[in-house]
């Protein structure tokens, strides 16, 4: 059972997180509400008519007659599962089932908090009614809510997972709903964690057989995860690199022609040697911490992946702050990591006049990944040099 101020504040996130929403809502206008919700909803609509999800003009096609404005980028970009699942949504209006699916996201918020708040050893009210609240206003979380993304779902998988109640099978799911949460069987494979990691892959490749069935295919949308992508919400390395060559929408590049492909890909590849360092020298250490840094190389690495799925970071951040000790000055630089999303979230909100008046200005489009870098390495830091007193609630919940 959760602790109750555990619980609470798992409570408390939720009502904030819906409180921001109301209130961009009220200030700005709905433009982009439920906007990837949408996405799926429209995936499952074609499904449900034996047609490819994949295919960005049926998509378009289907949101145009439900009577929704959708951005739809690269249309739906997911594994089939997702759309799978919501397949009963789809036999009801996309207004309705984003309605649904809002209240799916916020059972899914308070219990995920709650877990993870939970791992702190001698909870109190004050930690957990400040933890609570400030969950509710971590800007992956608000946007998930607002545009219908999948995290919230994904959170609370990857939350059961972070507290040793079927982990591999919880990462399973979860990558099989969004593809950065499979960086976390690297904590399973260094560890040693062999079940979890069996049953959780295995899982994983059982829910993706259903990429099989996709009418027409889907599997060549794959080929073009790698290439740039200057899309304002991709917070990956990959979106950084490309807006720092390519001019896009809403940005000059200040170094035109720098290839993109190559350099990201090193950068990637320097970040898992980096991780998996960290993580083979901290084998002994705790799982928690493990999986969280496992996740932060995710979210940060996987190509296209966008500022909302930036929510695991919470595993990460709850994690530090159990291993904070007397370390006042960790503090100061995780508060730091987090203004540093919340700038990107206040910049990505005033992007038609923010970054166009000089190609430098392309820098703070990735401020947020800057952010989560510096949460990253504070993770990878406090893996490696624990507090003397842990303040971890045990590995298990009771």
């Amino acid at each position: 059972m959760l602790p109750f101020p555990a619980l609470a504040g798992g409570v408390l996130a939720a009502l904030v997180a819906l409180a921001r929403v109301f209130h961009s809502v009220l200030t700005r206008g709905p433009s982009g509400l439920f906007n990837d919700f949408y996405d799926y909803w429209a995936a499952a609509v074609l499904l449900n008519r034996g047609l490819n999800p994949y295919d960005l003009a049926a998509l378009h096609g289907v949101q145009q007659q439900a009577g929704v404005a959708s951005e739809t980028g690269t249309g739906y970009s997911y594994p089939i599962f997702l759309a799978e699942l919501l397949r009963p949504l789809a036999l009801i209006s996309a207004q309705q089932a984003a309605f649904l699916f809002t209240i799916l996201s916020l059972v899914a918020l308070p219990l995920a908090i709650g877990l993870l708040l939970g791992s702190i050893a001698g909870l109190g009210w004050p930690v957990a009614l400040v933890g609570g609240a400030a969950a509710g206003l971590f800007p992956p979380v608000i946007g998930s809510l607002y545009f219908g993304q999948a995290n919230l779902v994904v959170l609370l998988l990857l939350a059961v997972s972070y507290r040793c109640v079927a982990p591999g099978p919880m990462l399973g799911v979860a990558g099989a709903v969004k593809l950065y949460p499979l960086t976390g069987f690297l904590a399973a494979l260094l560890r040693g964690r062999w079940r979890a990691l069996r049953n959780g892959l295995a899982l994983f490749v059982l829910l993706s057989l259903l990429q099989l069935t996709v009418p027409g295919g889907g599997l060549g949308t794959a080929r073009s995860f790698l290439g740039p992508d200057t899309y304002w919400s991709n917070e990956s390395i990959n979106g950084w690199v490309s807006r720092l060559a390519i001019a896009s929408t809403w940005t000059r590049p200040p170094y035109p022609g720098l290839p993109v492909e190559p350099l990201m890909l090193a950068l990637v590849t320097l970040l898992g040697l980096l991780t998996i360092g960290a993580l083979w020298a901290a084998r002994e250490r705790s799982w928690e911490g493990a999986l969280a840094l496992t996740l932060c190389l995710g979210v940060i690495a996987a190509p296209k992946n966008s500022f909302w799925n930036y929510t695991p970071l919470l595993l990460a951040i709850v994690f530090i702050w159990v291993q904070l000790g007397r370390r006042w000055w960790l503090f100061v630089i995780g508060v730091a990591g987090w203004l540093l999303l919340e700038a990107q979230a206040q910049f990505d909100s005033a992007r038609a006049t923010v970054y166009q008046s000089s190609p430098t200005l392309s820098w703070l489009s990735s401020v947020g990944l800057y952010g989560a870098v510096i949460i990253a390495g504070l993770t990878a830091y406090v893996l490696l040099r624990p507090a003397s007193g842990d303040r971890r609630a045990g590995t298990a919940i009771a």
